[in-house]
């Protein structure tokens, strides 16, 4: 594990192992990444419904984060719970993050996801486009409205005390939820462009939260276009926005998943909009971004469209009955003529 946290640019491949049936996951044994204070980072079990919820008030995760805090080297520490039928052991040590902080590591611990769950909601700032506007209109224009709105809530939200940087982190980690901000494909990305000391970091994304925490360089799509590089391009400075077009993970279709280390995790089309914001000078600029996914333009055989750009597809099944009325017709008047 400690090579692991040393390599940063690992993080988000392990989130994204910890997840599938593999070497870090069979059935009920499962790693659970979480903050000091319990606040999850990544779950191997629950990682969307619970992501930003604290396990904090978990007898068995409230006592290896305590022993853990206690202990000077970070752990491991381990403690037996009651499972039920039986006796279990569950284990936790801290590592370093991709933002240079401490997170903590729990294996063998299995729960439900309702047990003694503690789920922050943020206040009702519902936006002036929201995610299911955004959703039904598949405009640009409301995409780019939406964007806007969240810079707004989140330089609204990070004003308002000193929460201090994971504090404040865990509040825009919050507009991941389902809701005004997150709605069917449509959801909100905000990363950084890192400075001379800090590479470009991802504090939230909306449908893949294994991104969060892990620096956002050299991931390609299956085009070969540089996503994160694309994304900085066209973002970079503060109040600066576009237009970005690449190849991502869409939520509602999962023929389009990809989980190779260093590409994108989906090959459907995306138009997002990113705007760059100057949020903590710390990481540099702060981008925002979303997107729509339009849908793919039906082909033919040798990669040709079957109707023009501006075809309805009617005119496509009409053109092609003429094609065929007419092979009939000659068929009609060729044996007719032999008569």
């Amino acid at each position: 594990m400690l090579i692991v946290a040393k390599n940063r640019s690992a993080l988000s491949t392990l989130y994204r192992d910890m997840r599938a049936e593999g070497i870090w996951k069979q059935g009920s044994v499962y790693l659970i990444a979480l903050r000091l204070d319990g606040t999850v980072v990544n779950h191997g079990k629950y990682t969307k419904s619970l992501f930003g919820a604290s396990l904090a008030d978990i007898p068995t995760v409230s006592t290896l984060l305590m022993r853990l805090r206690q202990d000077a080297q970070g752990g491991p520490v381990c403690e037996e719970y009651d499972m039920g039928e039986s006796m279990r052991w569950s284990c936790a040590v801290v590592y370093t993050n991709a933002l240079g902080g401490k997170n903590v590591l729990i294996g063998g611990f299995d729960h439900e996801p309702d047990m003694n769950i503690s789920h922050f909601d943020c206040p009702d700032h519902k936006p002036a486009v929201t995610a299911q506007q955004v959703s039904e209109s598949q405009s640009e224009e409301d995409l780019e409205n939406f964007v806007k709105g969240a810079i707004m809530r989140i330089r609204g939200t990070l004003g308002e005390g000193a929460a201090g940087l994971q504090g404040n982190i865990s509040r825009v980690q919050r507009l991941g939820k389902e809701g005004p901000w997150k709605h069917d494909s449509i959801y909100l990305f905000i990363m950084t462009t890192g400075t001379d000391r800090t590479p470009p970091v991802v504090f939230l994304n909306g449908n893949n939260p294994e991104f969060t925490g892990s620096p956002f360089v050299d991931i390609l799509d299956e085009d070969g276009v540089d996503v994160g590089g694309t994304i900085i391009e066209a973002a970079g400075e503060d109040g600066k926005g576009d237009i970005v077009r690449y190849k991502w993970d869409n939520p509602l279709i999962t023929e389009d998943d990809v989980n190779e280390p260093g590409m994108s995790p989906g090959t459907s089309p995306k138009v997002s909009y990113v705007e760059g914001a100057q949020i903590d000078p710390r990481f540099g600029v702060w981008i925002f971004g979303s997107g729509i996914y339009p849908p793919a333009e039906d082909e033919d055989d040798d990669g040709c469209a079957i109707a023009g750009a501006n075809s309805k597809p009617w005119s496509a099944v009409f053109n092609l009955f003429l094609v065929v009325f007419s092979i009939c017709i000659a068929f009609w008047w060729r044996d007719r003529s032999k008569k």
